[in-house]
């Protein structure tokens, strides 16, 4: 009996295994990615029955693929190799659509032989007719009071079955659905997440019954596309997808194929690429073109861009090292890997990894808008950056986790807090640099549902990057032109200020002593520099001062460097706590007990801090010469927790101007001292 059993499992299994390697031999169920010729008979049923709703309420943005990604839509029978499903699993969910639950039950069992995290896999029951995802996939927006939609279009190939899906994806994520009236198909649609997209004049041709200007109009009123770019299709192929030859990797940056000289099309493709060089990008700028080689038709441009991965299509040619380094030169800071085809599903000029995978919108992203501050800009005592900051979760977003972080001239990074002055509106401002400087910064927020978002995407690879202008008339720039010393550390590590000579001959370095006492001990690592001291024209100094001779002193000691410049004086006021100078070593910036939020201050900043133990505690605001502006506690005080609001003024209620100021407490023998910014 045993047996026998074993003898009809056997069989069944065989049987499976015949069906199963059926439908990878043919997953389309003989159906092209181009409209068979039986297809164009039915090609009046397109569109026919499709149901227009009202589009999107409210300001409505079309989310980018490069975009933060909740899931991945693929379809059983697989057009992708099941390497590259791993690959997606590891750190995001891959979301299968199989036409029964037996099947779903197949497809699990083959995820866990292969090694795929089935915790990130969940199914969609669904009839479909092809793999090709991408063309008839969702695509998603935001839109209204934090929420996320999808918007379907009719599907430009005579599909019942796969023209379905957005609904039934809207239907399975409890998201609203809308239909927009435009003949469509994603391969033919790219879009850079801030109300710009990009189509061949496909959709013109498909859409007989609009005017261009009528399918404008929708594209806008349906995605938010303010500038819908639609350009001749340079390939010459039957597809006319935009994929096949152009991709958008951030809001300034495409990438389009190249060719060499002898190829048919290479008029064309250049003409594409000087078009797109040609535009502005949403930010303001020109796009950034970027090219990658594909002289024999390789399908590069029809990459899967995931989260901080890229997936490029791999032909198993020398030519797949060039595209890989084309997209690590584009897109710094990404995971890059290539994929080789499946032998039953293999990669072609027209067909490949974007066409069979599709985005699924992160619902509850945390998503940072902000124009970059880019090209050259005026030198300036300090540089805004603004952005909004919306948490689509509906979860708070962390006040201590929001930054500006940059870097001058290629040096460590440096972090700014940023203020949430209105709203999802915040500000922050990069202290100024002296001219000729290259700044290189991004934007770092973090929210209660444990998310953490970037601006650009990938964050410290490929930051914003801005330069400092050279005037016309260029002196001699000092930056910074204050050193406030206010802790042991702060005269023992030193401050540095960083002199340049724009002009034609040597500039000198001197120093004026306004005390009368001995001037303390400047220092430049890493020799000491005899003052006067000359700096050569375009020369420059990095001049770090250090306090290495304390002196008693009843006030704030001062003293001031200056640079000599044909009968004109750049000054550098430097001065020193005196609690600091009478030799206290012990109070290192290490005892710091205060919290100040927000910074910068445009109305009230609280400043929190703890007494361990009764002590006498002094906090006062100083300018950034090193003045006393206003005391805010001057008094014994008992343990625990405390806190007090200041409005930005002085002693006598005086609202303080914009600009860089310094607090200074002291509890017993402990100092801490910091920076505060002052908006208005």
């Amino acid at each position: 009996m045993k047996k026998h059993l074993h003898s009809i499992c056997l069989v069944s299994f065989v049987l499976f295994s015949t069906i199963v390697l059926a439908q990878q031999t043919d997953p389309n169920n003989g159906l092209k990615h181009w409209m068979t010729a039986e297809e164009a008979t039915h090609r009046g049923r397109i569109g026919l029955s499709f149901v227009e709703t009202d589009p999107p309420t409210g300001t409505i943005r079309n989310v980018e693929e490069f975009g933060p990604t909740e899931s991945v839509l693929i379809r059983y029978p697989f057009g992708i190799p099941m390497s590259l499903i791993k690959e997606m699993a590891k750190d995001c969910k891959v979301v299968t659509i199989v036409a029964s639950a037996s099947q779903q039950t197949t497809v699990n069992s083959q995820y866990q032989t292969n090694g795929v995290n089935t915790a990130n896999c969940t199914y969609l029951i669904a009839a479909t007719d092809t793999y090709w995802t991408r063309d008839y996939g969702p695509w998603y927006v935001t839109y209204g009071n934090l929420q996320t939609g999808i918007i379907d279009f009719p599907y430009n190939r005579p599909r019942p079955n796969d023209d379905e899906i957005p609904k039934k994806v809207a239907a399975m994520q409890a998201i609203d659905w809308f239909g927009m009236n435009v003949i469509h198909t994603g391969g033919n649609y790219m879009t850079d997440g801030l109300h710009q997209a990009s189509s061949t004049d496909l959709v013109w041709t498909e859409n007989p019954s609009l005017t261009h200007d009528q399918i404008a109009q929708k594209v806008h009123d349906y995605l938010g596309i303010t500038n819908y770019m639609v350009e001749p299709d340079p390939n010459g192929t039957y597809i006319d997808h935009i994929d096949c030859w152009g991709k958008f990797l951030a809001p300034d940056k495409i990438l389009i194929r190249q060719v060499p000289p002898s190829h048919p099309q290479y008029s064309q493709i250049e003409a594409t690429a000087a078009f797109y060089a040609s535009q502005l990008s949403s930010y303001g700028t020109p796009y950034r073109v970027f090219r990658v080689n594909t002289p024999n038709n390789e399908p590069y441009t029809n990459s899967y861009i995931l989260n901080n991965k890229v997936f490029i299509p791999y032909m198993g040619t020398a030519n797949d090292a060039g595209a890989l380094l084309a997209y690590q030169q584009a897109m710094p800071g990404y995971q890059i890997s290539g994929y080789l085809g499946l032998p039953s599903a293999a990669w072609e000029s027209t067909d490949a990894m974007h066409c069979r995978t599709h985005e699924m919108s992160d619902r509850g992203m945390l998503y940072i808008d902000h124009t970059p501050i880019s090209g050259t800009v005026p030198a300036q005592a300090e540089f805004t950056v603004n952005a909004d900051i919306t948490a689509f979760s509906g979860q708070a977003i962390y006040n201590d986790s929001v930054w500006v972080i940059y870097k001058v001239n290629g040096n460590a990074f440096d972090t700014l807090s940023m203020t949430n002055t209105s709203e999802n509106h915040w500000t922050a401002s990069i202290p100024g640099q002296m001219e000729g400087s290259t700044i290189a910064y991004y934007i770092h927020a973090e929210d209660a549902s444990g998310r953490n978002a970037n601006h650009p995407y990938i964050g410290a690879p490929d930051p914003n990057i801005f330069q400092v202008a050279v005037s016309a008339s260029p002196d001699v720039v000092v930056t910074p032109d204050s050193l406030l010393f206010l802790t042991v550390d702060d005269m023992l590590n030193g401050k540095t200020a960083h002199v340049r000579n724009f002009t034609q001959q040597p500039v000198i370095l001197n120093y004026i002593n306004d005390t009368g006492y001995t001037p303390f001990a400047w220092r430049v690592d890493p020799f000491v520099v005899t003052l006067p001291y000359s700096i050569a024209s375009g020369d420059s100094l990095n001049l770090t001062v250090k306090i290495d001779i304390p002196v008693m002193r009843s006030e704030l000691e001062c003293d001031t460097l200056f640079v000599n410049t044909d009968g004109s004086s750049h000054l550098v006021w430097i001065c020193v706590d005196p609690t600091l100078l009478s030799g206290l070593r012990e109070n290192s910036s290490s005892s710091t007990f205060t919290i100040v939020y927000p910074n910068p201050v445009s109305t009230f900043t609280t400043f929190e801090y703890t007494v361990i133990q009764p002590s006498k505690v002094q906090l006062e605001i100083l300018s950034i010469e090193g003045k006393v502006l206003t005391t805010l506690v001057n008094q014994l005080q008992l343990e625990g927790v405390k806190s007090i609001q200041w409005p930005g003024t002085t002693n006598e209620g005086q609202l303080l101007p914009a600009g860089l100021y310094f607090y200074r407490m002291k509890i017993g023998s402990a100092i801490s001292s910091g920076k505060i910014a002052v908006v208005r």
